[in-house]
């Protein structure tokens, strides 16, 4: 028997917690990618980090902005 899932919407406070979320680990990434102490590999790896950090900060803010316009045509 195939057990159904539902899937429901993520409310406005989730995306938002979610995004704050991903706005600190960028904002952490970015300050250890400052340390010059940090090995030539290690910094690399970091920076990849902060690269893939801000890619999702800006999915999850147009998924906040699209919740938000669908909350209010609704």
């Amino acid at each position: 028997m195939l057990s159904a899932m539902i899937w429901t919407m993520p409310t406005l406070a989730e995306l938002q917690a979610k995004l704050d979320s991903v706005r600190r680990e960028v904002r952490n990434l970015t300050v250890m990618g400052m340390d010059p102490s940090q090995p030539p590999d290690q910094a690399a790896l970091i920076k990849e980090l902060e690269r893939s950090a801000r890619a999702e900060m800006r999915l999850r803010t147009m998924a906040l902005e699209h919740a938000r316009t669908t909350t209010r045509s609704s």
